[in-house]
């Protein structure tokens, strides 16, 4: 049995999500979520070797509403948009022809994340139009990076769709996907993220995605620095059944 053949038997059907944050300096010291720029490369070139497929999230996105297999597919996200990203793994991913996607918080752009300490500044305007121009597309994270579910309800639908206008304008396309920040959400912030305009929400849960989900409560994997090898591809390969449910902030 081919490594494709094995992953279409093993993934019924389901694809993943890689969720990366910084990506730092291989010397650089580690904090939660980032990581270096040497794993990085590491564990995309092993996804790859497994026959996972890069797709753009809108593509990923489209199949599963339409219920089709994602079985095999991946794609690649970079919450927050932070300098790391521009700095190290945009030029890998331009090299590489790697379809991927930036989740600028609108409002917080050339700063250091209030809602992060240890992170590195998040990218310019100027740098996320250069991300664009390179082949990223603009996904939704919120205009300021709240927990949305302790927002009211007016103060969240500017949040959604603020940051959904000043995406759709910077990346000359209509952003229709979003990731919640800190992955909290409940029925009222998927109520909200759909009146909105979005047609996808995603959450900080480890699992795989499948089109009998609700698009809505979709799951991502978290990187981490100490995913390789052996553990890394485990991960990748974790059948969608043995993943614990979408979590909802209570």
């Amino acid at each position: 049995m081919t490594i494709s053949e094995f992953l279409q038997h093993r993934l019924t059907e389901s694809g993943v999500v890689l969720a990366y944050h910084d990506i730092i300096d291989d010397s650089a010291s580690i904090y939660p979520y980032a990581v270096r720029e040497s794993t990085f490369r590491a564990q995309i070139n092993l996804a790859r070797r497994l026959g996972f497929e890069f797709i753009p999230l809108s593509s990923l996105v489209e199949a599963l509403l339409s219920r089709a297999s994602v079985s095999g597919k991946a794609a690649l996200l970079f919450d927050d948009a932070l300098r790391g990203v521009h700095l190290r793994a945009m030029p890998y991913l331009s090299e590489e022809s790697i379809p991927w996607s930036l989740l600028p918080v609108v409002d917080r752009l050339g700063v250091f994340p209030d809602w992060w300490e240890p992170a590195d500044r998040t990218m310019t305007l100027d740098e996320v139009l250069e991300a664009v121009d390179s082949g990223a597309q603009l996904c939704g994270h919120t205009a300021t990076h709240p927990s949305l579910p302790k927002l009211d309800d007016v103060s969240m639908l500017m949040e959604l769709q603020h940051s959904r206008e000043k995406l759709s304008d910077w990346g000359n396309r209509e952003v229709l996907d979003m990731c919640y920040p800190f992955g909290h959400q409940d029925a009222r912030v998927r109520k909200l993220a759909r009146e909105a305009g979005y047609r996808s929400g995603w959450s900080f849960t480890n699992g795989r995605c499948h089109p009998a989900d609700d698009p809505f409560s979709l799951a991502r994997m978290a990187m981490r620095e100490d995913m390789s090898g052996a553990r890394f591809a485990k991960f990748l390969l974790r059948p969608r059944w043995t993943w614990p449910a979408v979590e909802e902030l209570s």
